[in-house]
């Protein structure tokens, strides 16, 4: 998309986009039930690849949509109707937040991702779990002695490291179950015994109740 000047200011938005983004921001407030369409209206006007501006623009008329509908909600209250609306765009279509690619978001994330690995090394090793636990602990220590500086510092590592972990630790799963379920797909294409496949089905639904003894 080309950029538009307009009085030396850099417009990411046609002025289709601008009125769809507000208008979905007011009826998003006003009926959930219409949420999906709406979600929907939203994906073809940003399209598959929006960049960073075209989804912040997008955001904040979204965002005094939702306020001129609902002016007597506080601003966070908006901002968290633009975040539920977010995710689902996120599961609906894919759409994520863009990277911004500018030269100081750029240097930040760079210095995020370098404290980042460091944290990850110092902690090597260790599970998630095994993280929170060590936080439980700093947490009782903090609850005795408010001003014990090691502890909180600690902690502020410790969260970092918790996250990154998990994420790590999501993705290794997410890799296994979706290797597994490609095992099951397969086995299920050559299985023949409707008995079994419905004795799968009824597992693999919920709707089976398994007797583990022995």
């Amino acid at each position: 998309m080309e950029k538009t000047v307009v009085a030396n200011a850099v417009v990411y938005l046609t002025s289709e986009q601008t009125e769809a983004a507000f208008d979905q921001g007011k009826r998003f407030s006003r009926n959930k039930r219409e949420r999906i369409q709406i979600a929907t209206e939203a994906a073809e006007q940003l399209g598959t690849e929006p960049t960073y501006q075209q989804w912040e623009a997008y955001r904040i008329e979204f965002v005094n949509g939702h306020a001129i509908d609902n002016p007597q909600l506080t601003a966070n209250a908006h901002d968290t109707a633009w975040g539920d609306f977010a995710k689902l765009l996120e599961a609906l279509y894919g759409l994520k937040k863009p990277q911004n690619k500018g030269q100081a978001a750029t240097k930040k994330r760079e210095e995020r991702a370098k404290k980042t690995e460091a944290i990850l090394e110092k902690y090597e090793g260790h599970t998630a779990a095994d993280l929170r636990a060590q936080q439980a602990a700093n947490y009782e220590r903090l609850a005795k002695k408010p001003d014990d500086k090691e502890a909180a510092k600690s902690n502020k590592e410790l969260a970092v490291a918790i996250k990154a972990v998990q994420t790590e630790e999501n993705k290794a799963h997410g890799e296994e179950l979706k290797a597994k379920r490609g095992e099951v797909r397969e086995a299920a294409s050559k299985c023949t015994d409707l008995t079994q496949l419905e004795a799968a089905l009824d597992i693999l639904s919920g709707g089976f109740d398994i007797n583990y003894e022995l």
